[in-house]
């Protein structure tokens, strides 16, 4: 493993609680893809018996942010290029153009003001160079929309890709020599809600996300 360790645990500690260290941890960058993660070690970190370990490693797993293959061990998630290109954009696209025509009948003042607060936080981030927040306010921006639609099983889909999506922007927005334009795209994207063309929305909303190049291979 990485030189990052975990917390030990109270003896109250279950699943949900280890599951979310981990992913925290991955998240903020304290394990990057690649590491390998040792349940026994893990265990002994935290204070707790290697069950709930194992249990949390599973769940991160049908997450996609660890892979474990027989007989070897767990590491992060690594995200190519080619997955984002080929796979992850094209079901943000598809999804996101689709729930935001769905969802600009049930936008008013308030939805506007809310959407706009996630921008302001993404420019409150850019601001304290602190990416994870950034990221955090991105894709609640972005869920948020899609709830809008008004369709579960849309947004469910989306969740599906939650965790790989967080995980690509933690790493492409590393790339980005201002983090301002982060914020800037999304307040571009807002602008382009409030006048209320779908058909202009739908060509921002696909400049956007194919400014999400990979830069990783």
């Amino acid at each position: 493993m990485s030189q990052f360790r975990f917390d030990e645990q109270k003896a109250t500690s279950l699943r949900h609680k280890i599951t979310e260290d981990i992913r925290r941890a991955i998240f903020q960058g304290k394990l990057n893809p690649g590491d390998r993660l040792r349940e026994v070690e893990i265990s002994k970190q935290m204070g707790v018996s290697r069950g709930p370990v194992r249990e949390a490693i599973r769940m991160l797993e049908q997450e996609g942010l660890l892979v474990s293959l027989p007989y070897k061990e767990t590491t992060v998630a690594e995200i190519s290029g080619e997955e984002v290109r080929d796979v992850l954009n094209p079901i943000r696209l598809i999804i996101e153009t689709y729930a935001i025509r769905k969802a600009l009948p049930n936008i008013g003042q308030r939805e506007l003001e809310r959407m706009d607060s996630f921008v302001a936080d993404m420019k409150d981030g850019a601001e304290q160079r602190n990416l994870d927040k950034i990221v955090e306010s991105d894709l609640a921006f972005h869920e948020y929309i899609i709830g809008l639609a008004d369709m579960p099983g849309l947004l469910s889909t989306w969740t599906s890709i939650y965790n790989r999506i967080h995980l690509h922007f933690l790493i492409q927005g590393q790339a980005y020599e201002d983090l301002n334009d982060l914020w800037k795209e999304h307040d571009k994207l807002l602008q382009t809600i409030r006048g209320g063309n779908s058909d202009q929305i739908a060509q921002v909303w696909a400049e956007h996300i194919g400014t999400f190049k990979s830069t990783i291979g």
